[in-house]
């Protein structure tokens, strides 16, 4: 499974690692009822399983339950019949954090008494996980532009800027009278600015410890500065056959992507405010140098 958050560059993961011959790829809509090879993201464990439809699917359409046989199905898994050295892959960003819901459903518990680490240990105690993190004040802004429609609404950095302060300010007396872990996962965040994504810390706890050795972090400024090296690490965490440096080389030259319409939303949108950048590289540093002393390595302190 690769887990992480959006805005981290699993784009990068799809075509470059899901392109390797020991991968399976193919993945069955289970309301279009097509194979496609470019889905990345099942939402299986944080929505069908529970019966919550992604957002952008009619209601009227959606079964109230995905049925875990039809989620298996539709993952590629009959190719396993005639290879069994193929791995299966879920590239659903928010299997990482979230836990959507966990509130209602479990009332009494202050925390959640499960989380989707555990269920999928559950199901495949020896899978290899893979996180992928990015620099958070980066990550947020990205996704802020990402998820803007801007033939409806008008986002500007000076928008962005009183959203982050609100956010900041929430979380910080949400602090006052919860433990960090019930206000990383309260339901009480902003869709629009989604400040506790980027607190990796309290989201790698929940999967390295049941994971152990198993989980694999990876940032995507080391990627992006050293591509070739990333990717055979990636490789050889997962078990699969190394690949000639050559093709590799190439491979990774012909498999560049870039968004046109991101381009025109961020020059559209410019420069953020400096204050605000200021506001959260503050804000996120006691979380990164936590995650750099839990993993044991410097860069994620995102420097």
């Amino acid at each position: 499974a690769v887990v992480s958050t959006q805005s981290t560059g699993k784009q990068w993961y799809q075509r470059r690692v899901r392109g390797h011959p020991e991968m399976t790829r193919a993945r069955h809509h289970y309301l279009k009822k097509e194979w496609k090879n470019s889905e990345k993201e099942y939402h299986y464990w944080t929505r069908m399983r529970i019966g919550r439809p992604a957002f952008f699917l009619d209601k009227s359409k959606s079964p109230p339950k995905l049925p875990f046989y039809q989620f298996l199905a539709g993952t590629g898994a009959e190719q396993l019949e005639n290879n069994k050295e193929l791995r299966i892959t879920d590239g659903t960003p928010s299997l990482f954090w979230n836990l959507e819901g966990w509130e209602t459903r479990y009332p009494d518990f202050d925390n959640p008494p499960y989380t989707n680490a555990d269920l999928i240990h559950s199901v495949t105690p020896d899978a290899t996980i893979i996180v992928m993190f990015r620099n958070p004040t980066k990550r947020l802004i990205s996704e802020y532009i990402y998820f803007w429609d801007t033939r409806w609404e008008r986002r500007t950095p000076a928008s962005f800027h009183s959203e982050v302060v609100a956010e900041v300010t929430k979380f910080n007396k949400c602090l006052e009278i919860r433990s960090f872990i019930q206000c990383c996962h309260t339901k009480d965040h902003s869709q629009r600015v989604r400040l506790t994504l980027g607190l990796y810390i309290c989201y790698t706890r929940e999967w390295a410890s049941v994971f152990g050795e198993n989980l694999l972090a990876i940032t995507m400024e080391e990627y992006q500065s050293e591509p070739v090296k990333t990717l055979l690490n990636i490789y050889d965490h997962i078990g699969l056959k190394e690949s000639n440096l050559d093709e590799l080389n190439q491979f990774l030259e012909t498999s560049k992507t870039s968004n046109s319409m991101d381009i025109v939303k961020k020059k559209r949108f410019g420069e953020i405010l400096e204050e605000t950048r200021k506001l959260l590289d503050e804000f996120y540093k006691p979380y990164n140098t936590e995650l750099a002393e839990y993993l044991g390595e410097s860069k994620f302190l995102f420097l």
